[in-house]
């Protein structure tokens, strides 16, 4: 069984191979003045096809079906769906064994293209959905305190009870009731322990 340290190490070698990917990818797709389209077509086959269909995500990666053997399926796959561009980069993936970085390859291209447009994303949890009036308050403050556009990606949550919960790359700044709760009790537990 391997250890913590080296599925990091892993995680952390393919965190960089689809930054060079999504790199590359985007260089090649800003000189062709296709850029949001290659995003749109890349994100489309990440999310609504490997995201989506567990079995294709499998026939990709599997180490017994080779590339030769995938690349026919991909072919009939898009052959009219997505531009040449596209084609020729999912040729290189599998030609290298690297289909099964697509969806790190999605991510990153919409992060270099987020910090390109200085735009940042933002999960939000909250206990019921936000009116327009709500949203657009708290994209406005976000946009102050973080000096970047936010893109606000709301997710409803009634266990949280009242509040929100946003989250902005690695930061979290929990406002929710439950969170509230949670941190009386542990208080009241903590004090009545003492006077014990």
């Amino acid at each position: 069984m391997p250890d913590a340290t080296h599925e990091t190490v892993l995680e952390g070698a393919r965190a960089r191979l689809a930054r060079v990917y999504a790199e590359s990818l985007l260089d090649l797709a800003q000189k062709a003045n296709q850029a949001d389209q290659i995003g749109a077509e890349l994100n489309a086959v990440a999310v609504d096809v490997i995201g989506k269909n567990p079995r294709i995500a499998e026939f990709l990666v599997s180490p017994a079906n080779t590339p030769k053997r995938k690349l026919p399926v991909l072919a009939r796959a898009f052959e009219s769906s997505t531009s040449d561009l596209f084609k020729k980069f999912l040729g290189v993936l599998n030609q290298h064994n690297r289909l099964g970085i697509l969806r790190d390859v999605a991510i990153e291209y919409q992060n270099i293209r987020d910090r390109q447009a200085g735009r940042v994303r933002v999960l939000v949890r909250a206990a019921t959905s936000l009116s327009d009036a709500q949203r657009n308050d708290l994209t406005a403050t976000l946009k102050t305190n973080l000096n970047q556009e936010p893109i606000l990606n709301v997710r409803v949550e009634p266990e949280l009870l009242g509040g929100l919960i946003v989250h902005v790359g690695d930061r979290v700044y929990d406002t929710s009731v439950r969170t509230r709760l949670e941190s009386l009790r542990n208080h009241l537990m903590a004090s009545s322990s003492h006077g014990a």
